[in-house]
């Protein structure tokens, strides 16, 4: 199992996980607008399984992103699955070796060094993004009102190998489902 930490943040709209040999014809802003600019690009990527969507607007989260193997299915941790807030329904992504995770803005074939590396084996994925409500722990903040050290991430993303078919995956820019609605 591989997993890498760190934050990610965006002014596009929004962070991706993605197969930078589905981006290498992207190296000036023309090309990246041709490639991404409007919703129907993107989700054109998505449904080709070269990238997931974390579309949450203009943010900077802290990501977990765990990679299973052969040996092991990367799952939760206890802690976090007691501040799961939503899971995503698994999107798929394509790997030849390395994953990023970055802005949006951020997708080219030259990526710089604030993106994230994932190193996910060649093969095929099934992806789900989990929310984590990481501020309801106690001691997740320092007293200055930090993440502590030892905070949850905002999010986790896993990734295991699979052998669904596309129509299994989903196949949205809404990366999660809309809270539910609240009790009056």
């Amino acid at each position: 199992m591989f997993e890498v930490a760190g934050p990610v943040a965006t002014d596009a709209g929004m962070q991706v996980l993605w197969n930078p040999e589905r981006f290498a014809s992207v190296v000036d802003y023309d090309s990246w607008e041709d490639s991404l600019l409007e919703d129907e690009d993107i989700l054109q990527h998505v449904l080709a399984g070269m990238l997931v969507p974390i579309n949450l607007g203009d943010s900077a989260f802290q990501f977990v992103v765990r990679v299973g193997d052969s040996d092991q299915t990367a799952n939760l941790t206890e802690r976090e699955r007691a501040r799961l807030v939503v899971t995503s329904d698994p999107y798929l992504i394509t790997s030849a070796g390395v994953l990023y995770l970055s802005g949006l803005e951020d997708v080219s074939a030259d990526a710089d060094e604030e993106v994230l590396h994932v190193a996910a084996p060649a093969g095929r994925y099934s992806v789900t993004v989990n929310l984590i409500d990481w501020e309801s722990e106690q001691g997740s903040r320092t007293p200055a009102g930090d993440p502590s050290p030892n905070a949850l991430p905002d999010f986790v993303l896993l990734l295991n190998r699979t052998t669904w078919p596309e129509p299994g995956f989903r196949q949205s820019l809404q990366t999660l489902p809309p809270p539910p609605e609240a009790s009056a």
